[in-house]
């Protein structure tokens, strides 16, 4: 007797943001069998909360 289920997929993405689900996307759209684990409901990664912005650190050319 057994108290779980097994799935078998091609590709297992974790997290849905808006990398996850392109990379779920294209999976899928190439023949293979995804599954997606996140830790919210679909739609609420924080992806929408970067508002466009970067992380961006400036370097100085030193010309010596």
């Amino acid at each position: 007797m057994s108290d779980y289920e097994t799935h078998e997929h091609d590709v297992v993405v974790i997290g849905a943001g808006g990398a996850g689900l392109r990379a779920a996307i294209e999976a899928s759209a190439s023949g293979a069998k995804v599954a997606m684990i996140c830790k919210s409901m679909l739609g609420k990664a924080h992806t929408v909360m970067a508002e466009g912005g970067a992380a961006q650190k400036t370097f100085r050319l030193r010309t010596n």
